[in-house]
């Protein structure tokens, strides 16, 4: 699991990673210093050990997650937590967020069938 976050609300997200590691989620965080241009290395870096994840910012169009599917190759469990400024995002809200998709996460693992050796 993964987050990431810029801005203001980065601090959201460093609430919503420590809450979600007190309740025992592998969870990781960036937040660039830099928006562009885009570092695709370090994205590619980050992204290398991420099955689902969040892009949280305070932006009711999600701009930071556009830009980052256009240059980057961003993993299918990647998803965008965006509202407009006059709607502050929560700690709560990215939390349970972060809950819903580790829970969807581990019920895939336990679908996926071990492979067959021999």
């Amino acid at each position: 699991m993964a987050l990431i976050s810029w801005g203001s609300v980065a601090g959201v997200a460093m609430e919503a990673l420590r809450l979600a590691r007190a309740e025992g989620i592998k969870i990781k965080l960036l937040v660039p210093k830099l928006l562009y241009p885009v570092s695709e290395h370090m994205y590619q870096d980050f992204f290398a050990s991420v099955k689902r994840g969040l892009v949280v910012e305070q932006s009711h169009q999600g701009q930071l997650y556009r830009v980052l599917r256009m240059y980057v190759n961003v993993p299918e469990g990647i998803e965008s937590l965006a509202k407009s400024g006059s709607n502050p995002i929560l700690a709560r809200e990215v939390l349970q967020r972060i809950r819903e998709m580790a829970l969807a996460l581990q019920r895939k693992l336990q679908r996926e069938p071990e492979p067959q050796l021999g």
